[in-house]
């Protein structure tokens, strides 16, 4: 009995030096199976999330390319319209000159070359939307905004078709600055010495993903207006003005 015991024991202290119980591994394993599932269910959930953040953002495609249709259309009435107010000029007009008759003509002329080039701008916006890109300054509000006014001093706007909402649940108002690049030249350099002085005023307002930065603008600086960002996937975005 005595030697039985002594076996025991014995047996006891080489399995304690040697290596883990039983139930010390199944422990550890238990421990794997229960981190490796919590792995899954947070890959699972950063996949689901980034599902839903691809849907939304087809949808924002979508939305600002109907609105830049509805831009071609207008643009392709104005143009028709345009051409009709060219043939009408060339008429024979009791008591016009030669010369007002020429100088009509040429004003005409040069809104229909406008059009054409605004109608060039917006179809070149469509093609652009099978782009997307994301930049560093946009990991704060006010990066964006400091971007805004040196582009503007630039006379830069490549990228502020970027800027706005992905989603496309932005405000009209917003849109001028999407589609900034689509705009006559009178337009862009209205929006370029608006700008270029602007300054941010005061402290950004945070409320969860939402964010509103004060700004002055205009000629002295003397107007101030409401910015508004929203926060998609990590990064900010204009929302509304």
């Amino acid at each position: 009995m005595k030697k039985f015991y002594l076996i025991a024991i014995i047996t006891g202290m080489l399995t304690s030096s040697c290596g883990k119980s039983k139930e010390e591994l199944e422990l550890e394993k238990a421990k794997i199976e229960l981190e490796k599932t919590k792995f899954e269910l947070a890959e699972k959930e950063k996949s689901e999330e980034l599902r839903v953040h691809e849907q939304k953002m087809n949808v924002g495609k979508s939305k600002k390319l109907a609105i830049l249709k509805s831009m071609l259309k207008d643009i392709s009435e104005a143009i028709k319209t345009t051409k009709i107010n060219i043939e009408k000029t060339k008429e024979f007009q009791i008591g016009r000159s030669a010369s007002t008759k020429e100088k009509q003509l040429f004003e005409v002329q040069k809104q229909l070359n406008e059009l054409y080039n605004i109608e060039r701008n917006v179809k070149n916006e469509v093609a652009q939307l099978e782009y997307f890109k994301t930049f560093d300054f946009q990991k704060t509000p006010q990066s964006i905004m400091e971007y805004i006014f040196d582009s503007a001093k630039k006379n830069n706007f490549s990228n502020f078709r970027y800027l706005v909402d992905p989603y496309g649940e932005n405000d009209n108002d917003s849109n001028s600055i999407c589609f900034i690049e689509t705009m006559p030249l009178q337009a862009k350099n209205k929006f370029k010495t608006d700008l270029e002085t602007g300054r941010i005023m005061g402290e950004t307002s945070f409320d969860r993903d939402r964010a509103k930065i004060e700004f002055a603008h205009g000629t002295g600086s003397n107007t101030l207006s409401t910015m508004k960002f929203i926060k998609r996937n990590e990064l900010w975005y204009i929302y509304g003005i």
